[in-house]
C-alpha cells in the first residue's frame, strides 16, 4: 500500500471549504505534481460522478473519494488533512478532517479495489487515526502514513 504514495502528493488544507473545492484542491495537487492525469477535469467529473452514488465518507472523520477513469495512467493516492473538518454526508453523520482520494485507470480494477479495501481497514485503527489528525504539519503526516502496513 506504501508503495502509492508520494509525498508531493500529501498536503495540510488550511481555511474552510466545501466538499468540492477539497477535492478540486487534491486533483490540482495530482496535476502539479505528477504527470498521470492526462485530463484533471474528467478525473474531478469522475469522482463527482462517484459521490452522487454514495458519500465515500467512510465514518470516524476520514473520506475515501475514488473513481476509475480513462484519463489516468496509473493508480494514484492524494491525501488532505484538513484543518477545518468538513461536511463529506458520512454514513456516522461526523465531519471529515481527513480525505485520501484514489484514482486508478480503468484496466485496473482489482488493484483499485485491493487498495481501497487495504485504506479502509488501516485507517479503522483508532491509534492511526489519531496520530493523523494530531499531525502538526505535512511532514509529520508523511512519518504517520509511512507507518501504514504495506
Amino acid at each position: 500500500m506504501l508503495k502509492y504514495f508520494n509525498n508531493k502528493l500529501i498536503t495540510t488544507i488550511e481555511g474552510k471549504h466545501s466538499k468540492e473545492e477539497v477535492l478540486q484542491i487534491l486533483v490540482n495537487l495530482i496535476r502539479e505534481n505528477s504527470d498521470i492525469l492526462d485530463n484533471e477535469t474528467d478525473f474531478y467529473d469522475n469522482i463527482l460522478a462517484r459521490e452522487k452514488v454514495g458519500s465515500t465518507g467512510i465514518g470516524m472523520g476520514i473520506a475515501l473519494p475514488h473513481a476509475r477513469c480513462e484519463n489516468i495512467k496509473q493508480i494514484v493516492v492524494a491525501v488532505g488533512l484538513l484543518k477545518e473538518s468538513i461536511d463529506f454526508n458520512s454514513l456516522d453523520g461526523e465531519n471529515v478532517k481527513l480525505v485520501v482520494l484514489v484514482g486508478a485507470p480503468k484496466k485496473s480494477t482489482k488493484e483499485y479495489l485491493s487498495l481501497v479495501s487495504d485504506l479502509m481497514r488501516a485507517f479503522r485503527n483508532p491509534k492511526t487515526r489519531t496520530s493523523i489528525f494530531e499531525a502538526g504539519d505535512k511532514q509529520e503526516l508523511i512519518g504517520i502514513l509511512a507507518e501504514l502496513k504495506k
